[in-house]
């Protein structure tokens, strides 16, 4: 689902790629360590931010940066210009373009909540996920997402919704273990899990 004008608003400033770096990304490197040399899969790229950071601060070699909106893989190609190893393309996270087993680490910045059926999300990162892969995922939540007054304002899907236990619950059934988990409140939560090896 793509985002609504406030939500492109709120995505796109100064303010939210603060946050990013100083909030969101040193919580999910305390939780799941860096990623040196990775080749690393991020959905939901919006403005570039994320792509940077993966690169600067998690050490993956390669980034894959995917949006469903094509105005937003403009906009994050325009800031990060030819900023080596990194590609952002369009894309649905439900059908992903890109080999079975070929990513090291995944990264979710607050994006799966956004997808009606994100089921099928998780199906398909785990489907590029190699064998050892690590996920990093800051989430929003069923309290949050579907609360009287963030419902008007944003754009979400309001049914088959999730809390932090079942989206722990949805990796684990499809083979990942926990590495740490922090949350905010019953809303906002940050974690890391990593891919069983055969």
């Amino acid at each position: 689902m793509k985002l609504n004008i406030v939500e492109k608003a709120l995505v796109n400033n100064p303010f939210r790629a603060l946050a990013q770096r100083h909030f969101e990304t040193p919580r999910l490197m305390a939780l799941g360590g860096p990623c040196p040399g990775a080749c690393a899969l991020e959905i939901g790229g919006g403005q570039g931010e994320g792509a940077r950071l993966i690169r600067e601060q998690f050490g993956a070699a390669q980034v894959f940066s995917l949006d469903l909106d094509f105005e937003m893989v403009r906009r994050a190609r325009r800031r990060l210009g030819d900023t080596p190893g990194v590609l952002c393309l369009q894309g649905d996270c439900t059908a992903l373009p890109l080999a079975d087993q070929s990513v090291d680490a995944l990264f979710d910045f607050g994006v799966v909540h956004h997808v009606p059926q994100w089921q099928d999300a998780i199906d398909e990162l785990d489907r590029v996920a190699r064998p050892g892969a690590t996920l990093y995922a800051m989430e929003v939540y069923r309290s949050l997402i579907c609360h009287p007054v963030w419902k008007r304002v944003l754009t979400h899907p309001q049914e088959n919704r999730f809390d932090q236990a079942e989206f722990v619950a949805a990796w684990e059934a499809r083979g990942w273990t926990l590495l740490g988990e922090k949350h905010l409140g019953s809303g906002l939560g940050w974690l890391a899990m990593q891919k069983g090896r055969p």
